[in-house]
């Protein structure tokens, strides 16, 4: 209990930092400055920002309910961090034998939080952007999940730990999967260049532009979270150099610095990249993704 709730600590501070990485690499990427002010080159920016979002004043819809108002951050930011349970540490006494499973589930539930936040904002542009998300994120699970079990076939195990120490090096065996999940992964974490969430020229900053103070850091945290852990399933599913090293710490080490690495590659994205059309990326979802990976997913049965 103690190495996980520890875990989670540690990814807490450390999606802080992702938050002023990317602020910082986008300013590289597009040949400008970014924070640069609080400490040595801005490096204590996460917490000059987390000082100034948690001394707000938490404001209240005057014709919303201020229970389901504070609810909804609570199940984006429940949802987000109860994943990283499923981190494998050598210390951890039990492991999820359905980890992929608990993780399907989990970030399927999480769409209750972001209609929920969206609906509760009262807002036409609020709404909008929620009723996006969801149907977003609910589309392309359906492919999410078929892609995972491409190569969870070879694999044999729903358990992180096992499929982490497996050797299964899926970046070369499955290459052509591993770019379908990069796409996959940057609709569903809503990221660029597929942020119709937020899309900031036309919904005026998305489903959570009511919110701000506590309520905006914890919907932050929240999302860069999520971030966080699919670059973490991505090293662990498609790289399987873990298992190459049996030294003290190693496997979590390299785990960690594979996950930093594909996080920082997910933040180059968003300043090279524009954003797409929400009824292309809805009908790339539908009509090329899933008849692609439901024909992939039932060959692989068939050499199996």
């Amino acid at each position: 209990m103690v190495v996980l709730l520890f875990t989670m600590v540690m990814i807490l501070f450390g999606v802080a930092f992702v938050i002023v990485t990317e602020r910082k690499g986008l300013g590289m990427v597009q040949l400008r400055q970014g924070p640069n002010k609080v400490s040595v080159k801005g490096i204590l920016q996460p917490v000059a920002d987390g000082v100034k979002l948690f001394k707000k004043e938490f404001l209240f819809l005057y014709f919303s309910s201020k229970v389901l108002y504070c609810v909804g951050p609570c199940i984006s930011f429940l949802c987000a961090y109860s994943m990283w349970v499923l981190f494998p540490a050598s210390l951890v006494s039990h492991q999820f034998e359905l980890g992929i499973l608990y993780f399907l589930c989990v970030s399927s539930f999480s769409v209750y939080g972001v209609f929920l936040v969206g609906w509760v904002c009262d807002s036409r542009y609020a709404f909008l952007g929620a009723m996006r998300a969801v149907a977003q994120t609910i589309s392309y699970e359906v492919v999410m999940s078929i892609i995972v079990f491409c190569p969870l076939l070879f694999l044999g195990s729903f358990n992180l730990s096992e499929i982490n120490n497996s050797g299964f090096l899926g970046l070369f065996l499955m290459f052509e999967v591993l770019l379908a999940w990069i796409f996959v992964m940057l609709a569903e974490t809503h990221r660029t260049p597929f942020d119709f969430v937020e899309g900031e020229s036309e919904l005026v900053a998305g489903y959570n532009v009511e919110f701000g103070g506590v309520g905006f850091a914890i919907l932050a945290l929240s999302e860069y979270s999520n971030i966080f852990f699919m670059s973490f399933l991505s090293g662990v599913i498609f790289v399987g150099f873990s298992s190459l090293f049996s030294f003290f710490f190693i496997n979590e080490l390299l785990t960690v610095i594979f996950m930093v690495i594909f996080t920082y590659f997910v933040i180059c994205i968003r300043g090279v990249l524009p954003r797409f059309r929400y009824d292309l990326l809805m009908n790339t979802c539908w009509i090329l993704l899933l008849p692609l990976f439901l024909s992939v997913y039932s060959l692989f049965l068939c050499i199996l």
